[in-house]
């Protein structure tokens, strides 16, 4: 029998669709996940990638043989979701590969505080997978209304975000999920929202799912019309904005925007993961802020902020948490904030941008299997402890000078370990990307990988 073990990663299940994920593993996905999940109700929903309806299928089959009754609420944005999951203090499963190419899918695990699953409760699923099935045949399965459930998101949001005057807004939704919630959301709160790409098409004939992976093309021209563009990936739940001079906006200076326009009379920490620069540091201190950092994952973000009782958290993915929002990360309200935000400002978005100065960063992908990546950054880990100072080993392998950082650490949605660099001038960034560049090839070869 193939080996299938990779597909249980740090913070979801993630495999490629006919190769290493069809409906009979998702049917033992959903046995697995029914023998260790605490709640006797789940609520399950996916997006509209092609083969996500027949995994779905499959998976509720699994969590109903395991004894559980099962609550399909059927195509919504993930947060749009997990907010009903939430409301219910139910666990949440959803089918989805989130913003990965449109051959993937898989599922995500929520607790029914928003906290996704961490790595020992996946692993946990795995273990249990690997054992074997128990089929009670007991558990039913039931149809919730996914209109009523995008209605009542809205009312709770808008109770929430008040937008201070006119603004317009192009939305990209990429043909995924956002466009089910977030026109209606943008228009509910009173802005004015054009839509693109708004079509529900698992194929992605017009984008990438992953927004900060495209050139967003069509949505930069369309936002010089407007006050903001923003694209959503995949399963709706990541974001970018994009100003009216065309140019994308970083996490960082997204960061600067919530934190200075709407969050400023909130108490608390912001959160950031490991891969976020030392431009949030500076946000931070400027904001009299304490910055903690956490491992890169979206169930680390929401860990992470509850446990510190953070004002704001972040993932330089474009995961944002806003805990007086929600205890989750939901990247449709959180557009909504920043266009609250802007509203606030009396500024345009580039002039707000301009106000954060981002050193010279870089971030470069390594073809890596997934048999042999985490086994490239242990010995990585042990290598470069021993030869830098200033080595922090909580998530890959970070090393900190006195001009910048560089981070290699495995990516858990893809066959890829990532090399990530900051420094103070142009000439240091180059001369890292050198060092460290070669020192990654170099192990990567020594596992046996063959690029």
């Amino acid at each position: 029998m193939q080996d299938i073990s990779h597909i249980f990663r740090s913070y979801d299940i993630r495999g490629i669709y006919g190769k290493d994920l069809d409906e009979e593993i998702m049917r033992r996905i959903g046995n697995a996940f029914g023998q260790t999940t605490k709640t006797e109700t789940v609520v399950v929903a996916r997006d509209m990638r092609l083969s996500s309806k027949s995994l779905r299928d499959a998976f509720i089959a699994g969590l109903t043989s395991s004894g559980k009754d099962v609550v399909d609420v059927g195509l919504l944005p993930l947060g749009v979701g997990m907010f009903h999951a939430w409301q219910h203090k139910m666990e949440f499963a959803y089918i989805t590969a989130s913003h990965l190419p449109k051959e993937w899918n898989g599922v995500k695990f929520f607790h029914a505080n928003g906290i996704g699953y961490l790595e020992h409760e996946n692993y946990e699923i795995r273990d249990v997978f690997n054992k074997g099935e128990v089929s009670h045949m007991k558990g039913a399965a039931a149809e919730g209304n996914p209109q009523e459930i995008i209605s009542d998101y809205i009312s709770y949001v808008t109770s929430k975000i008040r937008l201070k005057g006119k603004i317009k807004a192009v939305l990209d939704c990429g043909n995924g999920m956002a466009s089910l919630a977030a026109p209606e959301l943008f228009r509910k709160a009173g802005a004015e929202a054009e839509v693109i790409y708004g079509d529900l098409d698992g194929s992605f004939p017009n984008r990438n799912p992953e927004p900060a992976e495209d050139e967003l093309t069509e949505l930069r021209k369309k936002a010089g019309e407007a006050d903001l563009g923003i694209a959503y990936d995949g399963d709706g739940d990541r974001m970018l904005l994009v100003d009216e001079k065309g140019r994308k906006i970083t996490p960082e200076q997204t960061a600067y925007l919530l934190l200075t326009y709407a969050l400023n009379k909130e108490n608390g920490p912001v959160v950031a993961n490991v891969e976020c620069t030392m431009v949030v540091d500076k946000i931070a201190a400027k904001l009299g802020k304490k910055l903690i950092r956490f491992p890169v994952g979206h169930p680390y973000l929401v860990d992470c902020a509850r446990k510190n009782k953070a004002c704001f958290g972040m993932e330089f993915t474009g995961h944002y948490v806003v805990p007086s929002i929600f205890p989750f990360d939901d990247s449709l309200a959180i557009s909504l904030l920043a266009t609250q935000a802007l509203t606030e400002s009396k500024k345009s978005l580039s002039e707000i941008a301009d106000e954060i100065k981002m050193l010279p960063f870089k971030r470069i992908n390594f073809e890596c299997g997934d048999a042999e990546k985490f086994k490239v950054i242990d010995n990585l880990k042990t290598k470069l402890s021993q030869q830098y100072n200033n080595v922090n080993t909580m998530d890959g392998v970070r090393i900190d000078f006195p001009y910048g950082w560089i981070l290699i650490r495995a990516s858990n949605t893809g066959p890829t370990i990532r090399l990530t660099m900051e420094a103070d001038s142009d000439e240091r960034l180059r001369s890292m990307e050198k060092e460290f560049s070669h020192i990654l090839k170099e192990e990567i070869k020594n596992s046996g990988y063959l690029m």
